[in-house]
Order: C-alpha cells, then structure tokens, then sequence
C-alpha cells in the first residue's frame, strides 16, 4: 500500500516566488485537475496549495504514471524555464510521503513555523477531493490522521498557547515600520481565513481596522458592519490606511497600481503594504510608487530560532508528529504485508509439520501442530521483519523477490 503512494511539490524552501505563483492552485482549477490525474490512472489523488506550496499527492499502481507524471503536471503550470523548475521540485514516495504530510499539516513545514493556518488547507484539499471522487482506502486513512495528528500537537503542546500564524506575523511586521503612528490604521482585503487571522491580531492589539471584500455580507462576519466597504471604495480607503493588508483568492491582482497611485496623491504619509495572496493580488508595480514599502512574502519568514519557548514547543510537537506518522507507517505497512506474511507463516508451519511427522510417525498431531507454529514463528522472524521494513519503504521489488523467494505469487504483495 504504502509502495503505491508518491507526491511531487514546490514550498517555499526550495522555489522562488515566481514559480509558487505560477503552479499555485486557485480553489476552481481542482476538480479539473482531480479528473485529469483520475484519467491519467491515479487511483487516489489530493492537491494541496497553500501561499507557501503546491503539492501533489497520489496513489498509483505498478506500470502506471508515478511521481515523473506528477512532475510534468506542474511543468506544465510553471512560467519559467522547466530545468529551472524541475530542479525546485521535491519528490517523495512510501512513508516519506507519510511524514511530510504529517509534518506540512501541523505547520512544521510552514514560513511560520507551527502555524495551525494549513490544517484547515489540508482539510479543504481532502474534502474537495472526496467531492471529485479521488480518495480511496489509503487517502481515507492517511490525510483524517495527519489531521487528528496536528490537532494533538497543538491542543497537547504549548505550541497551540503561541497562536502562530502568517497572518498575525504579516500584522506584526507591517506595523514595524509604523512606529510613529500611535494609532496606525489598517485595511484588510479580503473575506476568507488570513483576513480573519489579521483582524484577530489587530483586535488583540487595540487597533482600528477596515474591510474591503467583494462579498460584503461575509465580511460582516469579521467585522463591525460599518467597518466593512466594497472593492469599489479601495480609493478612498488606502487613502486613509497605514497599513495595508490583502489576503485574497481573486484570479487577478485586486489592489492594483492605479489605486494606489490615486491614493497617494497628495498624501505625506507612507503606506505599508503586505500581500498574503499567491498569486499576488497586489500590482507588483505598486512597489514603484512613492513613499510605499512593499513587505514581502520572503520577509514574514519566523523559524523561531530566537525564541526558546517557542523552540521548546516546536519539539516537543515534533515529536508527537514523527510519533504519529511512525505509528501509521507501521500500522500501514503491517497491512501492505499482511496477506504475504500469513501465506508465509502457513506454508513453513505446514512444512515444519509435515517433517516433524515424518520424522515422529507417532507424535500427536495437536503436539505437531504447536511444535510447528513454535518452530515456523523462529525461522521467519527475520524474513518477517524484512517484508515489513520493504512494505513501509514502498519497496515493491523486494516485496517480490521475497514472495519469489518463498514460491509464493507476487500478487500476494498488492
């Protein structure tokens, strides 16, 4: 089972913005990309996307597309040259693939690390692709796990206490350049989770905060309905703000050099502005106008090296996800062998009776059979062990020797 299982990405680790851009997923291009990895004869598939990566997962079967397929599909999004892109692409197969998810869930694998932000992303991803049809039996098992898994090393650990988030830290730091201001006002764009995340802060702070979104009724719900506007005012809003924050999902950028220039005009004071959305949804021109500092995505970076508190709870909710991937790599691998262990065990246990038989025409055959079971659990320990270790590491062709070995069939290995 866990053989079958591989996934290809981009994060933030290893890409530049511009191709985190161009291979990120907007909510509508799922389905048709689920379908298209259905087609080309995944059995199970999951798209995340996230401002921080694009990943792929999927599980195939031998002689049908593996993770070189997977590649070419993000390929094929990509605007830059493909060896460039090729060579940012992580690969991953079997529990490796099992640890990352479980790691990337809880946040460990974020710009700010230990955010709880992804898991609600994660289970986006999932719920999309039970709706397209693209989760089977291992899916079903492994993406719920790495849920329960991140939910335990935030709820159990202090890491949970701290509230990491990209979007508060997009607060933080957009109001460092604002020290002069005692009380900075601050423009929100957008509806969704960040939006909510950055006006939390700001309310925790004692800020003012607005709300331009395209559905004004939702934003509502964030903020106090007089504080909410429509796209169409962004004018006069930036006009008015300190600090700007977007954080949408539109297919275009929202917050595009014309409003900001017509905002500015006329005006003293500089504007912040911090873009939580990949693609962006701010003008990269926006950097050109005057008295505008641009924040990027590159500078919210926070792997906490300089907090000992927050290091000490990184650790300990490291270690309660590798505990729990660990337990599912083995539990997912005991079940991958199963079959071809119990087809062993019975076939020396047979083997062993048989001689014992032959050897002791008189010895009874209940006392035969313990004998042999006894016997048969010594001389497969290690052959045993083996299939288990082959079936955590997706190491199919092992799997198949041994079977071969043993004179037992290679479909037994699954």
């Amino acid at each position: 089972m866990l053989g079958q299982l591989v996934m290809v990405g981009v994060s933030h680790t290893g890409s530049e913005q511009e191709l985190l851009e161009s291979t990120a997923l907007r909510p509508a291009d799922l389905p048709h990309l689920l379908d298209g990895l259905r087609a080309a004869g995944y059995v199970e598939a999951v798209a995340l996307s996230t401002c921080s990566r694009t990943e792929l997962y999927a599980v195939t079967r031998p002689g049908r597309p593996g993770v070189a397929s997977l590649v070419e599909v993000l390929l094929g999004r990509a605007n830059i040259g493909h060896a460039a892109a090729a060579s940012a692409f992580e690969a991953r197969g079997g529990s490796a693939v099992v640890e990352h998810l479980f790691r990337v869930t809880a946040g460990l694998e974020s710009r700010v690390v230990g955010e709880a932000d992804v898991q609600l992303q994660v289970q986006r991803a999932f719920r999309v692709a039970q709706t397209v049809g693209t989760i089977g039996p291992l899916f079903q098992r492994l993406i719920p796990a790495a849920l329960r898994s991140a939910e335990r090393a935030h709820a159990h650990a202090e890491l949970g206490r701290l509230n990491r988030s990209l979007a508060r830290r997009a607060v933080d730091i957009g109001l460092e350049g604002l020290v002069e201001e005692r009380s900075p006002r601050t423009l929100v764009v957008g509806s969704g989770q960040m939006a909510a995340a950055a006006l939390t802060r700001l309310a925790e702070l004692g800020l003012p905060a607005r709300v331009a979104a395209r559905n004004e009724l939702y934003a509502a719900k964030l903020a106090d309905p007089d504080a909410v506007c429509s796209l169409d005012a962004l004018v006069s809003e930036i006009r008015q703000a300190d600090l700007l924050i977007c954080a949408t999902s539109a297919a275009e950028p929202v917050v595009t050099a014309g409003h900001v220039h017509a905002a500015m005009m006329g005006r003293a004071k500089t504007l912040t502005v911090v873009d939580l959305s990949v693609p962006r949804n701010v003008d990269p021109a926006v950097e050109r106008a005057k008295r505008v500092r641009v924040v990027e995505l590159a500078a919210l970076h926070d792997d906490a090296r300089n907090d000992p508190a927050t290091l000490a709870a990184l650790e300990q909710a490291q270690y309660v996800v590798a505990a729990a991937a660990s337990r599912l790599v083995d539990d997912l691998a005991a079940r991958a062998a199963g079959p071809l262990i119990q087809a062993l065990r019975e076939q020396v246990r047979q083997e062993c009776r048989d001689e014992l038989l032959r050897r002791q025409p008189d010895l009874p055959p209940e006392a035969a059979d313990r004998a042999a079971h006894v016997n048969a659990g010594r001389l497969l320990h290690a052959p045993t062990v083996a299939l288990r270790t082959a079936a955590a590491t997706g190491d199919h062709t092992t799997l198949a020797r041994l079977a071969r070995s043993f004179g037992l069939s290679v479909q037994s290995v699954g």
